[in-house]
């Protein structure tokens, strides 16, 4: 519930003056401050106070926000102060979608022209071939939208340049990936595999494997080397590094890929610095075809997670992306009469998925970018359960690129939180020609009252979260969809707490919530839009202990 107005900064400061009190007649309850953070622009992302100087820290939380008067005033002999020497200070931003940990399984080869459109299919199999002459094991690849697209056989393309050599290419974004005859045999793929739960085997005109794998067939990278405990612990200490460096104090991980087992391992070892909400992935977890095994498996998962992470989930690809031109779109994709995508799940296997997250505790999270995907999903939602029932639960959405103006009032009332990724709302033409099929949107979200968060969408390594910032504020494909800076760091911040179902928790300075806390080298609300990326975090404070400190402030620590 939002506070606005003079009643809402009353409370606020109500809030500050009885914990001040507390403290100044000697309550034993209540220590004096640990840290002030003083002579700042604070960015609360708090309706009720925006913005303040300065900053009081104890147990972890935030005790008081106000004037530097107010706040110096609870200053106690022990107490720590330290100069923001004027800076920009952010609750700690919120990555809310990023996919770590998902290397390809050998080095892969250099292919000209990524992300968009990436090397044509002439190039990507001239580059195969030379590497086949010298090399026995897998031939790796990341591709692009032109190999994506293209209905040839690839296997049988594959074979003819790697015949005795593995070779395995992958779309850059995920959702499809190619194999020829050499690398099915190594994997053990026979002919007469059956489709998995959410996914399928591209199949020539005689039912013959084609050498492609489709959404939840596409685990073909962890059987040729699978993910381990101690794997995991570097990537993800690597990237929480560099994540504090950024400011960023809590991680929204999309566990494709690998189990939740090991993911869980793997962090243990890493020992977080940040929090880490895990969403668990629906059909990694289904080995027996059995859509109530996702939730199975984030139970067992309870009784072993690692300090500072929680999982939530599972999460479910509900259809594919218009870069290859699976996500279920209302219009017939350009190029291909009668073809609108398609579905991962059937109306059935929808259904159950919708009816265990109205009956189980933890938090569902859909990836639907088709509009005609959208409108599915809607429906079957509102036949389901009433709209109460579904604010409830607080179902993700993740990227919400088929979420039109018309759906928008559908998506409010079922209280539906989108994530989206700024970086898919700068995808460029292909060919001359867009590959969405229908607008994207952005503040158009907020204006309609849809809660929104913004992830990078990364992987498989971590992504500058103020390159994101400054996508959001351009929208340069839609420029009339772009946000503001302050709802931009606030869909960064608070509006990434929210997501998870933590927003009473953490993601705004005001008393009571989590000492998340970022020092910005810069003023992203006023610098120059071009400069964002350059941004980083002098000081990165998690529940009020330092995690990260530029030299300036390194007596912090």
């Amino acid at each position: 519930m939002r506070m606005t107005g003079v009643r809402g900064r009353i409370g606020y400061f109500v809030g500050c003056v009885e914990i001040a009190a507390a403290l100044l007649v000697g309550s034993a309850a209540l220590a004096e401050p640990q840290l002030l953070l003083v002579n700042a622009k604070v960015f609360t992302a708090d309706p009720a106070l925006p913005y303040a100087e300065a900053v009081a820290v104890e147990g972890g939380r935030i005790l008081a926000v106000g004037s530097n008067e107010q706040v110096h005033a609870l200053r106690g002999p022990s107490t720590r102060v330290i100069d923001a020497g004027g800076r920009l200070v952010t609750p700690g931003l919120i990555e809310a979608h990023v996919h770590l940990g998902t290397e390809l399984p050998t080095p892969p080869l250099a292919m000209p022209n990524l992300p968009f459109p990436g090397p044509t299919p002439e190039q990507a199999l001239a580059a195969v071939e030379q590497a086949a002459k010298t090399r026995k094991d897998w031939i790796t690849a990341y591709v692009g939208p032109l190999i994506g697209r293209d209905r040839r056989n690839w296997r049988k393309a594959l074979d003819a340049v790697a015949l005795e050599t593995p070779v395995f290419l992958r779309g850059f974004w995920g959702h499809t990936s190619i194999v020829n005859s050499e690398g099915l045999r190594r994997l053990g793929i026979a002919e007469d595999i059956a489709d998995p739960l959410g996914g399928w085997w591209g199949r020539d005109e005689s039912g013959r494997l084609d050498g492609r794998a489709y959404e939840a067939a596409e685990t073909i990278t962890p059987r040729i080397r699978p993910a381990t405990a101690e794997g995991l612990a570097a990537v993800f200490g690597e990237a929480q590094k560099r994540y504090a460096r950024w400011g960023v104090t809590s991680i929204h991980l999309m566990n494709n890929d690998k189990s939740l087992e090991v993911t869980l391992a793997g962090l243990a070892a890493a020992k977080p610095q940040q929090k880490w909400t895990v969403y668990s992935w629906g059909t990694w977890q289904t080995t027996a075809q059995r859509i109530p095994d996702a939730w199975a498996v984030i139970d067992a998962a309870a009784k072993r997670t690692p300090a500072k992470v929680r999982v939530e989930g599972p999460k479910w690809m509900l259809d594919g992306t218009p870069i290859e031109q699976n996500s279920l779109q209302r219009a017939a994709y350009d190029g291909r009469p009668g073809w609108n995508g398609r579905s991962n799940f059937s109306d059935d296997q929808l259904r159950e998925i919708l009816q265990l997250a109205l009956a189980r505790p933890t938090q569902l999270a859909l990836h639907v970018v088709g509009d005609a995907q959208t409108d599915r999903l809607l429906s079957m939602m509102e036949q389901l359960a009433p709209a109460s029932a579904w604010r409830s639960k607080r179902v993700r959405i993740e990227h919400g690129d088929g979420i039109g103006r018309d759906a928008f009032e559908r998506v409010a009332g079922l209280g539906l939180v989108v994530i989206q990724n700024p970086t898919h709302l700068a995808i460029p033409p292909v060919a001359g020609k867009k590959l969405h099929e229908h607008d994207m949107v952005l503040k158009s979200l907020g204006n309609a009252g849809i809660p929104l968060a913004l992830g990078s969408d990364g992987g498989p390594n971590e992504q500058n979260p103020f390159l994101n910032l400054m996508l959001a504020v351009l929208v340069s494909n839609e420029p009339t969809e772009a946000l503001t800076r302050e709802q931009a760091l606030t869909a960064y911040t608070a509006g990434g707490a929210y997501a998870e179902g933590e927003e009473r928790r953490k993601g705004r300075l005001a008393p009571g919530f989590a000492a998340d806390i970022a020092v910005l080298s810069q003023d992203v609300l006023t610098a120059p839009t071009q400069q964002l990326p350059a941004t980083t975090s002098l000081l990165t404070i998690v529940d009020g202990e330092v995690i990260f400190a530029d030299a300036m402030f390194a007596s912090a620590n």
